[in-house]
């Protein structure tokens, strides 16, 4: 006969303590401890009390952000004991704390960051009877060249999306992120650990060559790898360049208008800064100085931030005077690829002679803003101090991020996403020009471009561009004037605007038009 069954035991203990796991609340993301406590530093010998230093310590983490609203707090027990103070010291900072309004106490819980802060008092600051007197650091004369690129710069907390009509934007939602998203996977499964070693300063090779194919098939350049310099963008090449260039009292030109943020790392270099006007055909070269300069700093193929195709004839004649004058040309190329009708123009590098103009590109224009990769195509004799100058700066750019843009350009995916683009830009250029004209022809006037990422509007001439950049922030659009990359002896920068409209679909644009259109009705007449 088959023998019985023993009888199942139940473990009772076992099923509570599961019971009780399952009842238990998961730990949330917010409630892990992120905060150092360790850190808060007690000085039992200074003439404030330790309750008083942990009490001002925690208010400032608080005020700070550091102590996010909400986080719990240590027991006052444990909080001793990481301190090594007395139990009594915690208790007393927590109490006055809680009477401030910055932590409540709940039943169960312990501690925790009030949800809602106190307001703030103007900050009083006491110094000590024997505390030394405030030091102002003593900045170089050249910083105060640094004032004219704040209006670059975003708030510190919080980027936000870009409204219209900011320019100098790609569409960065319209970028193939899943593609980037798999290329990104499959270079951390498959390529062991090359990405968290150095690469050379002048870039991950593999990156170099694709680049100079991309030069030679597409823009019709002469390039081979080795004069290929992977950059953290455009401006750290202006900085390289200006490292190994300029002395102080140097010349570099620049056209009138043109990119201040170019401008300004040349003179922080000790630079001097000679401005050329621009008419229909770009460059004026019969005003450029019979003496030449050390560096020339142009925007043939899409003046920035007029628009102007540079013509063939000016071409021809600012290459004749660089040879003659012994003058360097910087090609900034950053809208070459974004023509709309028409192939891209031939490249001033790919007219000039060998050592006559560096050409300068931006993948941050072209795919995403936060991509921040350039690169430059420098003469042979220029690698090794760019390279000495890079290292010295901060050695490379994240050979993760090289290695990801070289697969996606090799895999072809960036033939394609340009020719998207292309097609994309110009469809929104037109809308632009279309809403522009439809709710704001009474004020400006505003013609196509053959490229680029903006439009340029000329006002009416009782009014001037500062006015309706100002009446723009109430209306909750993003403007900028071209008095803002303009010298003094500009004067149609005062009456013309910028209007982007790559990283704008029709309805956003649009809506921004009826905005700006109520509010440039209410601007006073002149």
């Amino acid at each position: 006969m088959p023998s019985k069954a023993a009888p199942t035991k139940i473990h009772f203990l076992t099923i509570r303590q599961n019971q009780l796991a399952a009842t238990k609340r998961p730990t949330r993301l917010k409630d892990r401890q992120r905060f150092p406590f360790e850190s808060l530093h007690l000085d039992s010998a200074g003439p404030t009390p330790l309750y008083r230093q942990l009490e001002e310590q925690l208010r400032q983490a608080i005020w700070q952000g550091t102590l996010k609203t909400n986080a719990p707090l240590p027991a006052s027990r444990q909080l001793a004991s990481l301190l090594n103070i007395a139990r009594n010291t915690v208790i007393r900072a927590y109490e006055q704390l809680a009477v401030e309004g910055f932590i409540q106490a709940r039943p169960g819980a312990g501690h925790r960051v009030a949800e809602v802060l106190p307001a703030r008092a103007p900050s009083k600051v006491r110094a000590r009877p024997d505390a030394p007197a405030k030091l102002e650091p003593r900045l170089s004369r050249r910083s105060a060249t640094l004032t004219r690129v704040n209006n670059f710069i975003g708030p510190q907390r919080h980027t936000s999306e870009p409204l219209p009509f900011r320019a100098h934007l790609p569409d960065y939602k319209a970028f193939p992120a899943n593609i980037w998203r798999q290329l990104y996977s499959r270079r951390l499964k498959h390529s062991s650990h090359f990405w968290q070693l150095a690469v050379h300063p002048c870039g991950y090779w593999p990156l170099r060559q694709a680049v100079a194919d991309y030069l030679v098939t597409a823009r019709g350049m002469t390039v081979v790898p080795e004069q290929v310099i992977i950059t953290a963008g455009v401006q750290q090449s202006f900085e390289l360049l200006a490292k190994i260039f300029i002395d102080s009292g140097d010349r570099v030109i620049f056209e009138d208008p043109a990119y201040t943020p170019a401008a300004t790392v040349f003179a922080m270099a000790g630079a001097t800064n000679h401005y050329v006007d621009v008419d229909r055909e770009g460059l004026v070269v019969d005003a450029l100085p019979t003496s030449g300069a050390k560096l020339l700093y142009t925007t043939p193929a899409s003046h920035f931030p007029l628009g102007i195709n540079q013509s063939q004839a000016r071409r021809k004649a600012l290459l004749a005077w660089a040879s003659k004058t012994s003058s360097i040309i910087l090609e900034d190329d950053y809208n070459g690829e974004h023509r709309y009708r028409g192939r891209p123009l031939t490249t001033l590098h790919g007219m000039a002679t060998a050592g006559q103009v560096i050409y300068l590109g931006s993948f941050s224009k072209l795919l995403f803003p936060a991509l921040r990769l350039g690169y430059m195509v420098v003469p042979e004799t220029l690698i090794e101090p760019i390279a000495g100058a890079r290292w010295l700066l901060d050695r490379h750019s994240p050979p993760l991020e090289q290695a990801v843009l070289t697969d996606f350009i090799n895999d072809g995916h960036f033939l394609r996403h340009l020719r998207r683009m292309r097609a994309l830009y110009a469809q929104r250029q037109a809308q632009c020009i279309a809403s522009l004209e439809r709710h704001l022809g009474e004020w400006l006037s505003v013609e196509p471009l053959d490229s680029g990422l903006h439009l340029i509007a000329e006002l009416r001439a009782e009014l001037k561009s500062e006015d309706f950049v100002a009446a723009a922030k109430s209306a909750n659009v993003e403007l900028s004037a071209v008095a803002q990359f303009a010298s003094e002896g500009y004067a149609k920068s005062q009456s013309q605007l910028i209007f982007g409209y790559a990283a704008y679909g029709e309805a956003e644009m649009e809506a921004a038009a009826q905005r700006l259109a109520k509010q440039f009705a209410e601007l006073p007449k002149q």
